[in-house]
């Protein structure tokens, strides 16, 4: 298997030189692609699934130092461009390697992060995180943690890899083997945020075709959810742990939805609906809830699905004003403002979709 490792690297060494040569022709930098499809899949065949790690002191195949690599000038470049793993399953085809190469050469246009979840046999992107013992979807959980510290850190975010996140989502509620709803409960407020958006997106879409809604508008639903509350990155540290939570912490936490939809449209059209839901999804139906409007007006459909989604998954979370409920408590809370906070036939539906998801032993709360 080293020898195999070896001959991709090698391989991989050409392709990315040939993508900063000058002039370099289309069928060189082909031909240079095939040759790494060809060496990883060769290491595919030695091993199922192969692990390479990449860092200025060398690579590691799984956990074991490459020599011939050490101080390997790539490793190095690699690492600062976010690609510390890149993970091998099955024969890659021939796009995924030829993305992999775009992204680790740094052609990509605004790619400040690489896509985690990436398909064709190929995923790459930073070491991740550990994840809760059972949790199912750890990989995901990773990649939100880093979208919401770029946020913090006043970043632009890797549109990519929200999208990514999104798709796997759907494929995961959408997918034959009905796997459930795994819902994340944590208490701590870094991983709270990353969590409470998986959450909200996974509800959404689980509502989403009790609703009518396509493909294209369960995607974009997705990708609102995942970011609704983007805005609450912006605040600080301590205002979500605060206790007792002052109104000096109330007011902050009001601010997030113009800080959220700010954030969001600085990345242009691209995430305008996203901006539309981290705006608007604390409004309420009688006109009520904030920010306050000069005049009033009713939320966007999105809105009115992430809104009731985001508060079930709210209601849950222990907050330093409030304890946590259990999710049927949640349910009669959501069904008590249905009409005035919140859109009585989006929490019809959600209450159909909880109560048949209890039934069938199919909402998985895990709790760390």
């Amino acid at each position: 298997m080293i020898t195999q490792a070896t001959r991709f690297l090698r391989a991989a060494e050409h392709a990315l030189e040939l993508r900063l040569r000058p002039g370099a022709e289309a069928p060189l930098r082909r031909a240079a692609d095939e040759a790494c499809r060809a060496r990883l899949a060769d290491l595919a065949e030695a091993e199922a699934t192969t692990v390479l790690r990449f860092a200025p002191a060398g690579v590691r195949l799984g956990e074991l130092p490459l020599a011939e690599f050490e101080r390997w000038p790539w490793g190095a470049r690699l690492a600062a461009r976010g690609i510390e793993r890149l993970e091998l399953s099955g024969g890659p085809s021939l796009g995924a390697v030829a993305a992999f190469l775009d992204h680790a050469a740094g052609l990509v246009p605004g790619a400040t992060a690489p896509p985690r979840l990436g398909g064709g046999g190929l995923r790459w992107g930073p070491e991740l995180e550990a994840a809760p013992a059972g949790y199912p979807l750890a990989e995901e959980l990773g990649v939100m943690r880093g979208v919401f510290r770029r946020a913090q850190n006043g970043e632009r975010l890797s549109i990519g890899d929200v999208h990514a996140v999104g798709s796997s989502l759907g494929a995961l509620v959408g997918g034959d083997e009905d796997p459930g709803l795994p819902l994340l409960l944590v208490p701590e407020r870094e991983d709270y945020l990353p969590a409470h958006a998986l959450n909200t997106a996974l509800l959404a879409l689980a509502v989403a075709e009790p609703l009518g809604l396509g493909p294209e508008e369960r995607h974009e639903t997705a990708i609102a959810a995942l970011l609704h509350d983007i805005g609450m990155a912006r605040l600080p540290a301590e205002t979500l742990v605060a206790s007792p939570f002052t109104d000096q912490d109330r007011a902050r936490v009001r601010v997030h939805p113009m800080e959220g939809a700010r954030l969001l449209l600085s990345h242009g059209e691209q995430l305008e609906s996203a901006a539309v839901v981290a705006y608007e999804h604390h409004l309420r139906m009688d006109g009520g809830g904030y920010p306050r409007l000069s005049y009033p007006r009713e939320p966007h459909a999105l809105t009115r699905v992430i809104a009731v989604c985001g508060a079930f998954d709210a209601l849950l979370a222990h907050r330093p004003d409030r304890a946590s409920l259990e999710p049927a408590l949640a349910l009669r809370e959501l069904e008590r403002n249905a009409v005035t906070q919140f859109d009585g036939r989006v929490v019809g539906a959600f209450a159909e979709v909880m109560l048949q998801s209890a039934r069938r032993g199919r909402l998985a709360l895990t709790i760390r």
